[in-house]
């Protein structure tokens, strides 16, 4: 993953010490996301869409979807 979506989502989410492109930085920025209180819009009608199953995958659209 790019140095500057980990900065980026580090910075938004105040979650620091793990990389995103892992399983572990995953099930951290996927229970982030899911807390607030535009995940509806982000995930749609999908409780979690396949295509965030991947870890760079979710870092990716987040950081777009948030305007990283």
């Amino acid at each position: 993953m790019a140095g500057f979506e980990q900065i980026f989502l580090e910075q938004i989410t105040n979650i620091h010490g793990v990389d995103f492109s892992t399983w572990q930085g995953w099930e951290k920025l996927m229970s982030w996301t899911k807390r607030q209180s535009w995940a509806g819009d982000f995930f749609g009608e999908e409780k979690t869409p396949a295509r965030f199953i991947h870890p760079t995958t979710l870092a990716e659209e987040l950081t777009k979807y948030l305007g990283g």
